[in-house]
C-alpha cells in the first residue's frame, strides 16, 4: 500500500519550433505546443505525450484540452490506479488518452522503455518512409529533385510525397523525370483531401497511376464523403488509403461499418487521433479481417512520442507477422526536440541504446 501512496502525477507543456515551415495542402506548420504526462512512482518514471497538433477536435478547444489534462492529473493522484479502465470516462480527446497509455506503459517498465524487444534493444530496426513537404516545391524543379535525391542517396526506398493543386502538374513531370532516373523507387502520394471532386481525383489518379511508380494515394477527397470514397476505391487504379478518415471515429460499430462501406485498399493509422494503442489495434483488428492493409504513421510528435509509437509498431508488426514501411521520421522536423537514442539510418528507424535521454527539462518544477 506504501508504493500506491507514493505515486505522482504532473504535468509540462512545451513549444517545439520547426527548422522551417512545412505545409501539406490544409495548413501551414510553424510551432507546435504539446503537454506531457510525468508519472513517478518510487524510483520509476513514466511519460506520455499529448500532442493535439493533428486533431481537429482538440485544436478547436484548446482550452478544454488543457482543463481536461489537469483534471485527470487530479483524478491519477485520487484513485492512484495505473490500469486505463479507470480513466476512460474522463477522457474526450484520443492526443490525451494516447498520452495516458504511454505514461502508464513507461511507468511500468520504466521510461524509456513501454515493451522490451530487439527494436528496443537496438537490434533490429523499422523500415520507414521519408516526406516532401510541398514546400520543397516552392522553388524550381531542379531543387525539388535535388531534395528527393538526397533522400535516395539517404536510403530510403519509399518516399511519400505531399501533393496539392498549386503544385500537382509540377509534381507529375517531377515523378516523370525521377522515374526515369530511379525506376527501383516507390512514391506514397498524400493528397490530404485536396481534390475537389470526385471527377478530378479520377483524372489524376489516372495520370500517377501511368507513371509506374505510385505505390498508393493517402485520401484524395475531404473525409466525410463516403460515398463518393466508395467510389473511388472501388474503381481506381491505384490503391486507396483512408487516413484523415479514420479521425474520431473511436466505436467499434461504426470502425466497421467505414471499412464495410467504403472498402479502402489500406488504412493509415495515427496513435494519437486514432483513439491510442487500443483503438489503433481495434481498427488493425478489423482491417486484417477484412484484408485490407494497414500502415502506422507518427503525428509531428516529440521524441518521446516518436520513441513510442516505434516501440509499438515494432510489437504490432510480430504480432500481426506483417512486416511494412511506416512513417516514423516527423521527430526531425524540430528545432528544439529532446536528444534520444532514435536514429534514422539507409531507411531504417532504430533505437541506440549507448545514447542517453536529454529530457531534465520535464522534471523542472
Amino acid at each position: 500500500m506504501n508504493n500506491i501512496k507514493k505515486m505522482n502525477c504532473f504535468l509540462k507543456k512545451k513549444i517545439f519550433f520547426f527548422k522551417k515551415q512545412v505545409f501539406n495542402s490544409n495548413r501551414t506548420f510553424r510551432k507546435n505546443i504539446i503537454w506531457f504526462i510525468i508519472l513517478t512512482q518510487n524510483n520509476k518514471i513514466g511519460i506520455g505525450e499529448c500532442n493535439p497538433i493533428l486533431d481537429q477536435f482538440a485544436l478547436k478547444n484548446l482550452k478544454n484540452f488543457e482543463i481536461e489534462l489537469k483534471n485527470l492529473s487530479k483524478m491519477i493522484l485520487h484513485l492512484k490506479k495505473t490500469e486505463m479502465c479507470f480513466y476512460y470516462k474522463y477522457i474526450s480527446y484520443s492526443s490525451i488518452l494516447f498520452g495516458l497509455e504511454q505514461a502508464f506503459l513507461s511507468l511500468k517498465n520504466k521510461f524509456p522503455m513501454l515493451y522490451h524487444s530487439k527494436f528496443t534493444y537496438g537490434i533490429e530496426g523499422i523500415p520507414i518512409n521519408s516526406l516532401m513537404w510541398l514546400n520543397s516545391f516552392n522553388k524550381d524543379k531542379k531543387y525539388a529533385i535535388e531534395k528527393m535525391e538526397d533522400q535516395i542517396i539517404e536510403g530510403f526506398s519509399l518516399i511519400k510525397m505531399k501533393v496539392n493543386m498549386k503544385f500537382i502538374n509540377d509534381q507529375y513531370f517531377l515523378l516523370k523525370e525521377i522515374k526515369r532516373k530511379y525506376p527501383f523507387l516507390k512514391i506514397r502520394v498524400d493528397a490530404n483531401g485536396c481534390f475537389e471532386n470526385i471527377q478530378k481525383a479520377f483524372y489524376y489518379l489516372n495520370k500517377f497511376y501511368d507513371l509506374g511508380i505510385i505505390d498508393s494515394m493517402e485520401q484524395p477527397i475531404l473525409s466525410g464523403n463516403w460515398k463518393d470514397m466508395s467510389e473511388i476505391c472501388k474503381k481506381s487504379k491505384l490503391p486507396i488509403a483512408l487516413d484523415e478518415e479514420l479521425e474520431n471515429i473511436h466505436e467499434l460499430k461504426k470502425k466497421t461499418k467505414l471499412l464495410d462501406f467504403i472498402k479502402p485498399q489500406s488504412i493509415i493509422l495515427k496513435p494519437s487521433v486514432s483513439g491510442g494503442f487500443f483503438g489503433s489495434e481495434e481498427w488493425i483488428l478489423e482491417a486484417t479481417k477484412r484484408k485490407i492493409k494497414w500502415y502506422i504513421s507518427s503525428s509531428l510528435e516529440s521524441n518521446i512520442g516518436i520513441n513510442a509509437i516505434a516501440q509499438w509498431t515494432y510489437i504490432m508488426q510480430k504480432k500481426y507477422k506483417k512486416f511494412d514501411v511506416h512513417g516514423l521520421n516527423t521527430g526531425i522536423l524540430y528545432v528544439n526536440n529532446w536528444i534520444s537514442p532514435l536514429e534514422i539510418k539507409n531507411g531504417f528507424i532504430w533505437y541506440n541504446p549507448s545514447i542517453k535521454w536529454k529530457i531534465k527539462m520535464l522534471f523542472n518544477k
